[in-house]
């Protein structure tokens, strides 16, 4: 049986706020295969890891990093920069760094490249824009849309990107979709999969990888 990959979406979430170091941690100590993340940038061009585009009602983008020093998420956990976070993960599991309102992608590739190789990196985002950029600046990085719409030819969406990947919504998520991409090369991502019971039935599709908040889930039921 092939290996299907277990991400743990922004950490694992079941004791722990979602994107923060503590729920990375605890994704390690699960020995997961990868950890999802969120990457925004501030206004002078640093990098937190928050899923949300505004915090306390102000947009990111709009926000120097020194502002957001003092946040607390749940307002116990430090909102932690990219660079904080891949100094605890970028050695120790493989990363599918999601990439929400992002301009500087050339500093990005700098802080990726300084705490992890490409080998451990998958880069996705909703952005066909961002996901074409990379296709430039980082060719040997894997790269994949995500979409939430039904995709009936995954090759339209990985050839206007130059990408080798796609992440299909669990509710969108079809055995002739998963063959068809096979078919042409593509690996499929599944994501959005609202609770366990969905995630198993995903499970038994012939995917590459699943991002969910059930990583304990996905364990136990490939380890059967």
């Amino acid at each position: 049986m092939k290996k299907i990959l277990n991400i743990a979406h922004r950490g694992f979430t079941r004791d722990f706020s979602d994107n923060t170091l503590e729920s990375f941690q605890a994704a390690l100590d699960l020995e997961v295969d990868g950890i999802e993340l969120d990457v925004q940038e501030t206004a002078d061009g640093e990098f937190i890891v928050y899923h949300d585009d505004a915090i306390n009602g102000k947009p990111i983008d709009e926000v120097k990093y020194e502002s957001l020093r003092g946040v607390l998420v749940q307002g116990k956990y430090k909102l932690p920069t990219l660079r904080e976070t891949l100094k605890l993960l970028g050695g120790n599991t493989g990363l599918l760094i999601e990439l929400k309102q992002v301009r500087s992608l050339e500093k990005l590739l700098t802080i990726f490249r300084a705490h992890t190789t490409a080998e451990r990196v998958a880069i996705i985002s909703f952005n066909s824009e961002l996901i074409s950029n990379l296709a430039r600046l980082a060719p040997d990085i894997m790269r994949a849309v995500i979409t939430g719409e039904p995709v009936v030819k995954p090759s339209q969406i990985t050839q206007a990107t130059r990408s080798s990947a796609i992440g299909v919504s669990c509710s969108h998520l079809t055995s002739e979709l998963v063959s068809q991409a096979h078919a042409e090369n593509i690996t499929v991502f599944v994501w959005g999969c609202a609770d366990k019971a969905s995630v198993r039935r995903a499970l038994q599709f012939d995917i590459d990888g699943i991002i969910s908040d059930y990583p304990d889930v996905v364990k136990d039921y490939l380890n059967k």
